[in-house]
């Protein structure tokens, strides 16, 4: 609703995503998902941005490894970027980390919790800094005394102020 009353098309999709195995096939729903919102009359499907959640953030590994030219923004919110030592085997290609070396000048949007669990925070770190040595365009945007899951956990002004500076940021570059 927040997304829509700015003048913009936001869509949820509940994929396929309910064991570590199943990174494949909840990549596989996401693109047909995005090939169906792009090919609605009411979508400019000149300009679509990606955000991901906590363990999305894997998903976000093909889009930034090969991003098309429609596509102008991802974001992460609170996102898991390689998978946690006690996930045993995730294929390989859902390592936003190395992706990130291909993403070229794709903006991506990152919201940073600061009290997010320590196995989380690594992943997060890793990417920044694989994106720090290629140039990628990264924003950060940092949420104090912020938990993963903030936005529907942390009744506060900076949770509100993250969301308000990410949703503004995302915005903006689908309208460039």
């Amino acid at each position: 609703q927040y997304v829509a009353g700015l003048g913009a098309v936001g869509v949820t999709l509940d994929h396929r995503l309910h064991d570590l195995a199943d990174y494949g096939r909840a990549a596989e729903d996401i693109a047909e998902a995005v090939d169906l919102v792009r090919a609605d009359p009411r979508v400019d499907g000149d300009r679509v941005a990606l955000w991901c959640f906590s363990s999305g953030g894997l998903l976000s590994a093909d889009w930034l490894a090969a991003p098309p030219p429609w596509l102008r923004c991802v974001a992460a919110s609170y996102p898991i970027l390689a998978p946690l030592p006690n996930w045993g085997l995730v294929d390989s290609r859902f390592r936003p980390a190395d992706a990130v070396r291909s993403a070229g000048r794709l903006p991506i949007v990152l919201t940073r919790v600061e009290l997010e669990r320590a196995e989380i925070a690594v992943t997060v770190e890793e990417f920044l800094a694989a994106a720090e040595k290629c140039d990628a365009d990264v924003e950060v945007i940092d949420v104090p005394l912020g938990h993963h899951g903030f936005e529907t956990i942390d009744r506060t002004e900076q949770a509100r102020g993250a969301v308000e500076r990410a949703v503004r940021s995302v915005l903006g570059h689908l309208r460039r």
